[in-house]
Protein backbone atom coordinates (compact mmCIF):
# COMPACT_ATOMS: atom_id res chain seq x y z
CA UNK A 1 0.00 0.00 0.00
CA UNK A 2 3.02 2.61 0.68
CA UNK A 3 3.97 1.75 -2.51
CA UNK A 4 1.18 2.56 -4.00
CA UNK A 5 0.94 5.82 -2.34
CA UNK A 6 4.58 7.03 -2.99
CA UNK A 7 3.47 6.33 -6.73
CA UNK A 8 0.26 8.46 -6.66
CA UNK A 9 2.19 11.31 -4.65
CA UNK A 10 5.05 11.00 -7.46
CA UNK A 11 1.93 11.32 -10.18
CA UNK A 12 0.16 14.32 -8.32
CA UNK A 13 3.66 15.74 -8.28
CA UNK A 14 4.90 16.06 -11.63
CA UNK A 15 0.96 16.93 -12.77
CA UNK A 16 1.72 20.08 -10.57
CA UNK A 17 4.78 20.61 -12.28
CA UNK A 18 3.47 20.42 -15.36
CA UNK A 19 0.53 22.78 -14.14
CA UNK A 20 3.00 25.17 -13.33
CA UNK A 21 5.21 25.02 -15.93
CA UNK A 22 2.54 25.83 -18.13
CA UNK A 23 0.92 28.69 -16.01
CA UNK A 24 4.83 30.18 -16.07
CA UNK A 25 5.07 29.72 -20.04
CA UNK A 26 1.55 31.22 -20.54
CA UNK A 27 2.32 34.18 -18.39
CA UNK A 28 5.23 34.64 -19.82
CA UNK A 29 4.11 34.90 -23.77
CA UNK A 30 1.71 37.32 -22.55
CA UNK A 31 3.62 39.71 -21.01
CA UNK A 32 6.19 39.21 -24.09
CA UNK A 33 3.36 39.60 -26.74
CA UNK A 34 1.93 42.87 -24.52
CA UNK A 35 5.31 44.17 -24.59
CA UNK A 36 5.14 44.38 -20.74
CA UNK A 37 8.47 42.11 -20.85
CA UNK A 38 11.42 42.13 -23.09
CA UNK A 39 13.22 38.95 -23.74
CA UNK A 40 15.97 40.22 -21.35
CA UNK A 41 13.19 40.55 -18.46
CA UNK A 42 11.73 37.32 -19.22
CA UNK A 43 15.32 35.24 -18.85
CA UNK A 44 15.96 37.16 -15.61
CA UNK A 45 12.88 36.21 -14.35
CA UNK A 46 13.47 32.50 -15.40
CA UNK A 47 16.43 32.50 -14.02
CA UNK A 48 14.94 33.47 -10.46
CA UNK A 49 12.75 30.61 -10.71
CA UNK A 50 15.38 28.08 -11.61
CA UNK A 51 17.43 29.61 -8.74
CA UNK A 52 14.96 28.50 -6.55
CA UNK A 53 15.49 25.14 -7.57
CA UNK A 54 19.36 24.53 -7.57
CA UNK A 55 19.75 26.11 -11.63
CA UNK A 56 20.34 29.15 -13.78
CA UNK A 57 19.30 30.05 -17.08
CA UNK A 58 22.24 30.43 -19.26
CA UNK A 59 21.46 32.77 -22.06
CA UNK A 60 23.21 31.26 -25.14
CA UNK A 61 23.02 34.23 -27.73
Amino acid sequence: MLSLLEDGTTLLMKELQENTIDQIRTLLRYLSETDLLKNKDILMCLDVIAREYGGEVVDKN
